[in-house]
C-alpha cells in the first residue's frame, strides 16, 4: 500500500505551491548557478505557477483509487503504420512523426528534434508504472540522426531515463530540459550535458532554429519529497516555417499559460497538444487537459494546425482508451474546429504538414 500511495501522489497530486525574455542561451549544468534566482514562478525553494492552481492531497487520492469506476483497456493493441521518416527535412518544411504518447520525432530546418522520449515498456519507479499498450511507432534503431531532445518535466511517463540513455548512445544529442532537471539526468549518463532552460530562456541551433522554454500548467516530482523542486515548461520551436509548440503535460486552468505564449510568439504554425489522462475530472483537471480544453488551448494559441497527443498508450487514468477520440471529435464539432486542422495521429504516422 506505501509503495502505492507513493507511486500515485508522485504521479498526480500538485503540491503547493510572465518574464521578460533573456537572450537565447541554454546554460549546462555545469555552470547553472545556484541557488536559482526568485521569479514569479520560483520562491527560493520551490516552483509554481504565478496564477492559481489547485492543490490535491492524499486523501483525494484514496477517493479517486477507491471510488472511481475506471474503463479497463485491451493488453496490446497492434500498430498499423511505420512511416520512416527521411534523414533531414530542410528549409520551412516540417515534418512529424508520432511515435506514441508524448513522444514526437520534429524535422525542419535540418534538424531533428524529438519530444520526451520513451521507449521503456513501463513508466515509473523499479518497474511498477503503467505498461505500455502500444509499441512505439518506430524501434529506436530506425531514427534518424537525433540532434536535439526535449524533455518537458520529470514525470516517468515523460523522463524516461533508460531511452535518453540509449539516445545519448546513439546520437550524442542535446538534451534540453526546464530548471532543477540536469542533476538527474547527467547522473544517469555520467557526464553533465544537460542543458538547463528556464521559462522564456532558449537554445540556438543553427541559424534557423530557435528552442524556447515557456510556461505549462503542471506540476513536477520523481518521488514523494521533491514535489516542486524542478521546473516544468512547454517548449516552442521558432522555425522558417513558422513556430510549432509542444505541450508535453498541462493542464487548462483559465488558459493564463497559452495566451501567455501567443502574446509572445504570435500564432503557431503547429501545436501538439495532450488530449488524454483526464479522468475523473474533479481529480485530473489541475494536471490535463481534457479533449475540449485542448481544442480552446488550440485556439488560444492561434494555431493554424494542432496534434494530439498523451493518449492511447499509457493507461494513467480512469477514461477508456478510445475515448479521447470520441471526446475531440465532440469537441471540435461544437468548437467549429475541422478534423484537418486538429489532427489525431496514428502511431508511426508520419505527417508532412502544409
Amino acid at each position: 500500500m506505501q509503495q502505492f500511495i507513493q507511486r500515485f501522489f508522485a504521479r498526480f497530486i500538485p503540491g503547493d505551491g510572465a518574464a521578460t525574455g533573456p537572450a537565447c542561451s541554454g546554460v549546462s549544468s555545469a555552470n547553472r548557478a545556484r541557488p536559482y534566482p526568485h521569479s514569479d514562478h520560483f520562491d527560493g525553494q520551490r516552483f509554481h505557477t504565478p496564477w492559481p492552481t489547485e492543490d490535491r492531497n492524499v486523501a483525494d487520492l484514496l477517493r479517486w483509487k477507491f471510488t472511481s469506476r475506471s474503463t479497463p483497456w485491451p493488453a496490446h493493441v497492434p500498430n498499423t503504420r511505420q512511416d520512416i521518416p527521411p534523414e533531414r527535412v530542410h528549409g520551412d518544411e516540417l515534418r512529424i512523426t508520432y511515435i506514441g504518447h508524448s513522444t514526437t520525432l520534429i524535422q525542419t530546418a535540418g534538424v531533428n528534434v524529438l519530444t520526451d522520449p520513451v521507449w521503456s515498456d513501463r513508466t515509473g519507479p523499479l518497474l511498477i508504472g503503467p505498461k505500455r499498450a502500444r509499441k512505439p511507432g518506430l524501434p529506436l534503431d530506425m531514427l534518424p540522426p537525433i540532434d536535439a531532445v526535449l524533455v518537458s518535466h520529470n514525470h516517468y511517463d515523460h523522463l524516461d531515463l533508460p531511452t535518453l540513455t540509449a539516445l545519448w548512445k546513439r546520437h550524442r544529442p542535446r538534451i534540453i530540459a526546464p530548471l532543477g532537471n540536469a542533476a538527474l539526468i547527467d547522473r544517469a549518463l555520467g557526464r553533465r550535458v544537460c542543458e538547463e532552460l528556464d521559462w522564456w530562456d532558449c537554445a540556438n541551433f543553427g541559424a534557423s532554429l530557435r528552442v524556447h522554454a515557456a510556461p505549462a500548467h503542471h506540476w513536477s516530482a520523481r518521488g514523494v519529497f521533491d514535489r516542486r523542486k524542478a521546473l516544468w515548461c512547454s517548449f516552442v520551436l521558432e522555425a522558417p516555417g513558422g513556430a510549432v509548440g509542444f505541450f508535453g503535460d498541462t493542464g487548462y486552468g483559465a488558459g493564463e499559460a497559452f495566451r501567455l505564449i501567443r502574446s509572445r510568439f504570435g500564432t503557431m504554425r503547429v501545436a501538439i497538444l495532450p488530449i488524454g489522462a483526464y479522468e475523473p475530472r474533479w481529480f485530473m483537471a489541475p494536471a490535463h487537459m481534457n479533449p475540449e480544453e485542448a481544442v480552446l488551448a488550440m485556439r488560444d494559441l492561434g494555431a493554424h494546425h494542432a496534434v494530439a497527443t498523451h493518449h492511447g498508450v499509457f493507461k494513467l487514468t480512469d477514461e477508456g482508451i478510445d475515448t479521447p477520440l470520441y471526446d475531440l471529435a465532440k469537441a471540435r464539432c461544437e468548437q467549429g474546429v475541422s478534423q484537418e486542422a486538429f489532427r489525431v495521429m496514428d502511431v508511426g504516422e508520419g505527417w508532412q504538414t502544409p
